[in-house]
This record gives structure tokens, C-alpha cells and sequence, in this order.
């Protein structure tokens, strides 16, 4: 016997399938409301992508085949987005059992709520200093294939993770691609193979190399990313991650801390193949860990503290230990 959930799921699924992807994309934002499976952040991501596109390619900024691309993106990322559904309404179901429900309205009700254990309001300065990292944020390909994601750090430097690019003959032949962004044109830049440091996998995993800068389009347009050394959050605070995930146009998601060992922070925040070497946000935008691994509970999870607690996790390396490690 089908569930009204799983009805709602393949009549979204249909409605991607025929390209009617502005449809799905209601027919999922009211989802998430009656179900609270939290997809709504995902969602407004895709509707800007894709309405952008869209719109893109009706004033004729992008042709035909290049918003085709991006309606293919958006057409997987909702699908993709859709296999978690299941699970995060069950999983708030289980966190909000119907007796956290049972209370009775006073005669002077103060209607504004706070739901969930933390305020997750953000100044709208914070969006100003987001969109400023943003920029900063490029898209790392390599002539083996292997796509990630980087960032500028001040001095002109590029800082990716050493399974990105491993050595400075991968460097030679590298190229980064900054605004790579829905409606916008990448502009690209290669890289100086000569000023390259690294760390392997197995430690800090960590690659910074000096970019090439362009006299018709200099480098300094992207600014640069400001690092936090001294000062860790605190567990349950929330990390932004900026990435281009799968190699695809910029996107971004916040989620929090859920532990810190040695030389590595752990986080809940979505990633996926391509999001290698992205930096790890604090709440005022500075750089204070390098993505570079994840592991769900199924794969054996993460030790995230030093209890010895496991958890799937994404992981990060704290940017105070690559300092170090360069400077010394």
C-alpha cells in the first residue's frame, strides 16, 4: 500500500522526468513543510540555479544547450536531494514525538516560537560577508580528471587539498575557473608550479600553490578569504561550506560542529565528490578548517572526539595546523 509520501515522491520524480522541474520543485517545498524533513535550504538553492538559468537563457546570456546543462544539474540534484527524504522525516519524527506536542494555548499567546533546540537566525550582514567568501571560491580541474574545489587565500595563493592536486607537475597543467556561477562566464587561471607546498592524504592534505595572475583580468576582482588560527567554535555552533560539488556551478550549505581531535573537525554539513578542498566557514566567514573526507556510519564513520565517539561526518582539517606546518 503506497503512502501519501511515497505518491508525493514518484509524482515529483514524474514531474522531473518531463522536464517540469519549477513544479517538482513546489510540489517538494510544501513537502518539507508538512514533513519537516529540513530539504528547504537545498531547495531554494536549486530554485535560484534554476530560475537563474532560465532566465539567463530568455535574454539570451546563455544559449539553449547551456541551460539544458543546468537544468540536468538540477533535475539530479533534486533527485538525489529526493533518496533523503525518507530518512529525514523519520528522523524528525522520532526527535518531535507527539507528546512534545501536547500543550494548550494560553489566553494571550505569544505566537513567535523557537523550534529546535538553537536560533538559526543570521544577520543580514551575514549574507554581505557570504557572498564576499564566495568569490573567493573556485573550481579546481585537472588534466587527470579529477575536479575539486579551491579558494584564494591572501598573496595570490590557491589552497585545495593534496588529493586535488597531489604535486606540482599535476599543478603545471592545472587550471582554476572563478564565477562559476549560474547566468555568469568562468574566467580562468593557471597556476605557478614553481611556489607549490603540500601534505599527503594521511596528514593535513593540503596543497597551496601561487596563481598566475591575468592583466585583462586580474586577480585581485575575487579578493581572498580570511583565515581563523586562534580561536575553534564550539560543538553544535554551525560551519558554511562553500563548494562546487560534483564539479557543478557554486552552491553552499551550513549544518554544525559535531567534534574536534587533533588536527580534524567534524561537521554534519552536506558534501559530495567535487567538494574536496572547500573551505570551511565560522560564522563570520573566515576560513577555520579545509574540507577534505566523509564518511557515513554504513562506511565506519569517524572517531569525532576524544571519548572515542563514532559518527558519520564530514571532516575538515583545522587551517591553524597547515599554518603551523608551512610556517615551520
Amino acid at each position: 500500500m503506497q503512502t501519501a509520501q511515497t505518491l508525493v515522491l514518484e509524482t515529483v520524480q514524474g514531474l522531473i522526468e518531463e522536464n517540469e522541474i519549477e513544479k517538482a520543485l513546489d510540489m517538494l517545498k510544501d513537502l518539507d513543510k508538512q514533513t519537516g524533513a529540513d530539504i528547504w535550504q537545498d531547495l531554494v538553492l536549486q530554485y535560484g540555479n534554476y530560475r537563474g538559468a532560465k532566465k539567463a537563457n530568455l535574454e539570451g546570456r546563455i544559449d539553449y544547450n547551456e541551460f539544458r546543462r543546468y537544468e540536468a544539474q538540477a533535475k539530479y540534484a533534486l533527485t538525489e536531494l529526493m533518496k533523503t527524504i525518507p530518512r529525514r522525516v523519520a528522523l524528525n519524527a522520532r526527535i518531535h514525538s507527539i507528546g512534545a506536542f501536547e500543550f494548550e494555548v494560553p489566553d494571550a499567546p505569544r505566537l513567535e516560537k523557537l523550534i529546535g533546540k538553537k536560533s538559526n537566525l543570521l544577520t543580514i550582514e551575514w549574507l554581505e560577508k557570504a557572498r564576499k567568501a564566495a568569490n573567493a571560491v573556485c573550481r579546481v580541474v585537472c588534466t587527470d580528471g579529477t575536479v575539486g574545489t579551491g579558494f584564494l587565500l591572501q598573496g595570490g595563493y590557491l589552497m585545495t587539498n593534496n588529493h586535488v592536486i597531489s604535486s606540482a607537475d599535476a599543478a603545471q597543467t592545472a587550471r582554476i575557473e572563478f564565477n562559476f556561477e549560474t547566468g555568469k562566464s568562468a574566467i580562468s587561471y593557471e597556476l605557478d608550479a614553481s611556489d607549490f607546498k603540500t601534505s599527503p592524504p594521511t596528514e593535513l592534505d593540503f596543497a597551496r600553490v601561487k596563481v598566475k595572475d591575468r592583466a585583462e583580468a586580474p586577480l585581485s576582482q575575487w579578493g581572498y578569504l580570511e583565515m581563523e588560527t586562534e580561536t575553534l567554535p564550539l560543538i553544535g555552533e554551525d560551519v558554511t561550506i562553500i563548494q562546487h560539488p560534483r564539479g557543478e556551478i557554486k552552491q553552499f550549505k551550513s549544518d554544525e560542529i559535531i567534534g574536534q581531535m587533533k588536527q580534524y573537525l567534524f561537521y554534519t554539513t552536506e558534501t559530495y565528490g567535487g567538494s574536496s578542498g572547500s573551505p570551511v566557514l565560522n560564522k563570520d566567514c573566515k576560513v577555520i578548517a579545509l574540507h577534505h573526507a566523509g564518511k557515513t556510519m554504513e562506511e565506519g564513520g569517524f572517531v569525532i572526539n576524544d571519548k572515542g565517539e563514532k559518527a558519520g561526518a564530514n571532516r575538515g582539517i583545522l587551517l591553524r595546523n597547515i599554518v603551523s606546518y608551512i610556517k615551520s
